[in-house]
């Protein structure tokens, strides 16, 4: 998956204005682009429409940013929210329930073993699905893969940070109860 630049187009002068606003954006984008696009691919199984979702998730963000109504804390959360809103609008048009399988190879980061580290649990997290629902595989993502916390993981899927936190726990208890996996 490749990740693109916005490009700002000069204005009448030849010349770029960029507001604090948009600067913070900016940054945003720079920090965050990445885990969103990896967001939407946990959820879609298919790099192109994760890259598409990512890219509508920043243009509504974008929008949002502007007339003031950005986040009000980190914004990681906030944009997961947007794009989990899109994918199951997505999926709601499309009857689409559960998730597509993930593509087994060609979209796998380089070079950083973090990145690597992080398909290796998206595979293995594949292979949960005979286990886990998909609501508890995408809490385990949202907790291991995007590391966010309580708060953050259950304002993303629209939870209490307590029912997040049993959500996460009755997911290990399942994975524990199954001795295959430990073999």
């Amino acid at each position: 998956m490749t990740v693109e630049r916005l490009s700002l187009s000069p204005g009448p002068g030849g010349s770029v204005a960029l507001s604090s606003e948009s600067a913070d954006f900016e940054a945003a984008f720079e920090a965050h682009y990445q885990r969103v696009c990896w967001y939407a691919l946990t959820m879609l199984r298919d790099a192109g429409e994760a890259e598409e979702t990512a890219a509508e998730t920043f243009d509504r963000a974008y929008r949002a940013w502007n007339s003031g109504n950005g986040p009000n804390g980190p914004p990681l959360p906030w944009l997961l929210v947007i794009c989990r809103r899109i994918v199951l609008g997505r999926r709601r048009r499309a009857r689409l329930i559960a998730w597509l399988p993930l593509p087994e190879h060609g979209h796998e980061p380089a070079g950083d073993s973090g990145a690597l580290a992080a398909v290796e649990f998206r595979l293995w997290l594949r292979q949960m699905e005979g286990i886990l629902s998909t609501r508890e595989r995408e809490a385990l993502s949202l907790r291991y893969l995007d590391d966010l916390g309580d708060a953050g993981a259950a304002l993303v899927l629209g939870i209490s940070p307590s029912g997040f936190r049993t959500l996460v726990s009755r997911a290990i208890a399942k994975l524990r109860s199954h001795r295959e996996l430990w073999a």
